[in-house]
C-alpha cells in the first residue's frame, strides 16, 4: 500500500529518479511464456517497461522451444527454481512448463503420469517460498475447424476438417439431437475418417484435460493463487466446448469461480497475468470504463470463439485484475472497444466490406467521442477488434485525422477478439501512468504490425513478392531474409501513406523484421523511435 501511496503523489519522473538511487525495491516477476513467439515472449516485456520499477524476468532463450520442437523442460524448472527465492510474482503457463510449448501440447506422446508429475515443481515452489503469488495459465485445447497440420498432428493436414465435424456433431446429438441431414452427414464420416487418428486425437485431448483438472486442484490447495484458463479458437458445440463444460462444473464444485476465469483467448494470457501481477504489487486496481463503437457491439459473437464480446470484455476485465465502472469520469482509463456493425470479417478482406459496418455502426460518431475524452483529459485505449487479424484501416485514418493516434495509451488489432482485448487491457493497465517513451513505443509496434502488417502489408507480399521467388506463406524456400526485408521497406511505406498527422514529433529508424515460424502469420518487429 506505501508504493501504492507514492505513485499517487509523484509523478513517473520522480518515480524514474527514485527507482534508479534505489530508493524503491524492484517488483521481480518471473515469466514462463507460453511459447517462443513475440506475441507471447515480446509483448508483456514490452508492457513491463511501462513501470521502471517492474523487473519481469524471462528464461535465457536458448531453453524455450521452437514450433514443434519442445523446450528444455528440466532447464525451465531449474530456471524458475533458482529465479524464485527473489521473486514476489512467478506467471507460469503450464503449456510449457508440463509440454514444452503451446504446440508440443497438441503433439506430444507423454504418458499421463509425466505430464501430472511436472507439476510438481509448483507444489515445491510454494511450499519453499510461501509467499510467492504464482499465477498459472492453462489452455483448453482447441479444434480447428479445417484442415492443416501446420499447428496439428500430420493427420491434421487431411483429415482436421473431419475431426473438428465430428466432434461438433457428437457434441450437439447429445444436447439437441440432429437433424436428418446431420445424422447422414455424421455417418459419412464415421465411414472414412480412420479410427487410428480420431482415437489418437481424443486420447491426447484426455490426457491435457487430466492437467487442467489437475491445475484446478492446485488452485483449490492454495499451491496456485489464480488461474486463468483461455480457449483458443473455441465454437459452440465439439470437443473445446466439451472440455469446458466439464472444466466449469469442477470449477463450480469446488467454487473457485473467484480464482479461476475461464474465457475465449490464449497468446494473450502472459499480458493478462502481468497487469494482475501489477495490481497485486502496487495495491492498485485500476478502473476501466468501456465505449463500444456500435449499439450493437456487446451482442456480436467475433470469429473464431464462442461467445458475445460484452461477455468476453467481463471476463478479461476480470482476469486482468480491473474493474469496470459506469462513469468515465471515475475510470483510470477508458478501453474504447471499435466492433463490426453486425457482420464480423478477416482484416485482409476491407475492400469489400459488409454493408453493416456502415448501417449498423457509426465510425465518426466513435471517433469523435474518442476525441471529446482526450480533449477533456481521460485517457484512451483503443482495441480495435472490427476485424479478425489485423485492424481496420479506415479508424486508423480517422483517428489520425483527428490526431489522436500518437494521444493514445495503447493501441491493438492483432489476431483473434480477445487477443487484441487482453494485450490492450494490460498496456492500459501498466501505461496510464507510464513511461512516455516506452509508452509511444508500444503504440507505434502495434501500429505497424495490426493497423498495417496484418490489415495490408501481409496481403501484399503473399500477393506481390512470394510468388516471384517461388515462396509460399508456410514455406519461403529459404529467401526468408528477403522477405523480411521486403516487409521492412514496405511497412515503412505504408507509415508514410495511412499516418500522416500523428506522431510528427518522432521517426522510425533501423526497421528490423523476424519470422519467428517461418510462415506470414506473425512477425517480429525491432526499431528506434527518435525525436525529430
Amino acid at each position: 500500500m506505501a508504493l501504492r501511496k507514492y505513485f499517487k503523489r509523484h509523478n513517473i519522473h520522480a518515480i524514474l529518479d527514485e527507482f534508479a538511487l534505489g530508493r524503491i525495491s524492484p517488483m521481480i516477476i518471473l515469466y514462463l511464456p507460453l511459447d517462443e513467439r513475440p506475441c507471447n515472449l515480446d509483448y508483456p516485456q514490452q508492457i513491463a517497461r511501462l513501470q521502471p520499477q517492474l523487473q519481469l524476468n524471462v528464461p535465457p532463450h536458448e531453453l524455450l522451444g521452437r514450433k514443434k520442437q519442445a523446450a528444455n523442460i528440466a532447464g525451465l524448472s531449474a530456471w524458475l527454481t533458482e529465479q524464485s527465492s527473489a521473486a514476489q510474482v512467478a506467471i507460469v503457463s503450464l503449456e510449457m512448463l508440463v509440454y514444452g510449448g503451446l504446440l508440443p501440447s497438441r503433439l506430444h506422446h507423454e504418458t499421463t503420469e509425466t505430464l501430472l508429475s511436472r507439476l510438481h515443481l509448483l507444489r515445491a515452489l510454494k511450499s519453499s517460498h510461501p509467499n510467492l503469488t504464482i499465477l498459472a495459465s492453462t489452455l483448453i485445447m482447441r479444434t480447428p475447424r479445417y484442415s492443416s497440420s501446420e499447428e496439428e498432428p500430420d493427420y491434421y493436414g487431411q483429415w482436421g476438417e473431419q475431426i473438428f465435424t465430428w466432434g461438433w456433431l457428437t457434441d450437439k446429438a447429445e444436447r439437441e439431437g440432429l437433424t436428418a441431414a446431420e445424422q447422414a452427414q455424421l455417418a459419412e464420416i464415421n465411414g472414412i475418417l480412420p479410427i487410428e487418428y480420431l482415437t489418437d486425437y481424443r486420447d491426447r485431448r484426455a490426457q491435457n484435460l487430466q492437467v487442467n483438472q489437475a491445475a484446478i486442484a492446485l488452485v483449490k490447495l492454495g499451491v496456485i493463487d489464480f488461474l486463468a484458463i483461455p480457449q483458443d479458437d473455441c465454437a459452440r458445440y465439439g470437443f473445446t466446448a466439451l472440455d469446458q463444460q466439464k472444466i466449469g462444473q469442477q470449477i463450480r464444485r469446488d467454487r473457485l469461480q473467484s480464482r479461476i476465469q475461464l474465457y475465449p483467448g490464449a497468446d494473450e494470457v502472459g499480458c493478462t497475468l502481468l497487469a494482475r501481477a501489477y495490481g497485486l504489487l502496487s495495491g492498485e486496481r485500476r478502473k476501466v470504463f468501456v465505449l463500444y463503437s456500435a449499439v450493437g457491439s456487446q451482442q456480436i459473437v467475433p470469429l473464431y470463439e464462442d461467445r458475445p464480446i460484452g461477455e468476453s470484455v467481463k471476463a478479461h476485465i476480470l482476469a486482468a485484475g480491473a474493474q469496470r465502472v459506469s462513469d468515465p469520469q471515475a475510470a483510470d482509463f477508458i478501453l474504447a472497444v471499435n466492433t463490426a456493425g453486425q457482420v464480423m470479417q478477416e482484416a485482409w478482406d476491407q475492400e469489400s466490406k459488409d454493408i453493416t459496418y456502415s448501417s449498423y455502426r457509426n465510425l465518426n460518431a466513435f471517433v469523435a467521442q474518442l476525441g471529446d475524452e482526450c480533449a477533456a483529459g481521460r485517457k484512451v485505449a483503443v482495441a480495435d477488434v472490427a476485424f479478425a487479424n489485423g485492424g481496420e484501416t479506415e479508424l486508423i485514418h480517422l483517428l489520425d485525422d483527428a490526431r489522436l493516434l500518437d494521444r493514445l495509451i495503447a493501441y491493438g488489432g492483432w489476431n483473434t477478439n480477445c487477443n487484441t482485448i487482453g494485450s490492450v487491457l494490460a498496456t492500459g493497465i501498466l501505461g496510464v501512468n507510464g513511461a512516455s517513451s516506452p509508452l509511444q513505443h508500444n503504440l507505434m509496434a502495434h501500429l505497424l504490425e495490426d493497423g498495417l502488417y496484418q490489415a495490408i502489408v501481409r496481403q501484399d507480399v503473399i500477393r506481390d513478392v512470394l510468388p516471384q521467388i517461388n515462396a509460399s506463406y508456410y514455406d519461403f524456400q529459404g529467401q526468408t531474409e528477403a522477405i523480411a526485408q521486403e516487409i521492412a521497406r514496405r511497412l515503412l511505406i505504408a507509415l508514410r501513406a495511412n499516418v500522416k498527422s500523428s506522431f510528427q514529433a518522432v521517426e522510425v529508424h533501423n526497421l528490423l523484421i523476424q519470422l519467428p515460424w517461418q510462415r506470414m502469420f506473425e512477425i517480429g518487429i525491432r526499431f528506434e523511435l527518435s525525436a525529430l
